[in-house]
């Protein structure tokens, strides 16, 4: 299976947007799948018919790059969208040595959004990476998979899949226990510093309380 190791998932780029003047809000991609704009984010992929389960959907494509070059353009779009908000990677790991960058105009597989039950997944076939559907998938089904971000940084990539069992943010299914430790300690420590701030609230009330009637 693959995994992808972006950053950010951002709208498309001006240069890449379908929703510019003239260009049409419904894309037809192939015989399967459409472009159109996502309830989850931006823009998202479509399903055209119904899609029944291991059917063969996209080839994700792109550039094929060596680890250095890809660890650089990761954090040189990273930098990017921690000022603007803009940056996207779109790469995929291929083997040890190799990853996929699809971020190019070709490349509509860029577009599956991510989701915490998604309905495909990404499989590497010999160095190919191509997206299958994991279950049926009805006509104007979004097709989603999960990115398998690793847990490092998951404040970075809250999630707005919408699925009953949503994290809350993009992490690899794997890690989810991990993530679930994580998020309650966060959640007991933050109701121990709430209860904290509402006792000192409580006592500067009381100490005014009384100070006033001393005057009287």
């Amino acid at each position: 299976m693959g995994v992808m190791s972006s950053v950010k998932h951002p709208h498309p780029s001006r240069q890449d947007s379908h929703a510019s003047s003239g260009q049409p809000e419904i894309l037809e991609i192939n015989r399967l799948l459409e472009l159109r704009r996502s309830s989850i984010h931006g823009w998202g992929v479509f399903a055209r018919c119904d899609i029944s389960e291991g059917a063969r959907l996209i080839e994700y494509v792109g550039e094929k790059i060596d680890k250095e070059e890809s660890n650089r353009r990761g954090l040189a779009q990273y930098e990017k969208a921690k000022e603007t908000g803009e940056g996207a990677v779109y790469i995929f790991d291929l083997d040890e040595e190799w990853d996929l960058d699809g971020d190019v105009p070709e490349n509509y597989a860029k577009y599956i959004n991510h989701s915490c039950a998604p309905n495909s997944e990404a499989v590497n076939e010999d160095n190919r990476l191509w997206i299958f559907a994991l279950k049926d998938i009805p006509a104007n089904g979004e097709i989603t998979f999960d990115y398998g971000y690793d847990i490092e940084h998951y404040l970075d990539h809250p999630c707005r899949c919408g699925a009953p069992e949503c994290m809350g943010y993009i992490v690899s299914r794997v890690q989810w226990p991990k993530l679930r430790r994580i998020l309650a300690r966060t959640r007991a420590a933050q109701k121990r510093a709430a209860g904290k701030s509402t006792k000192k609230a409580a006592k500067k009330t009381k100490k005014a309380t009384t100070k006033k009637r001393k005057t009287r």
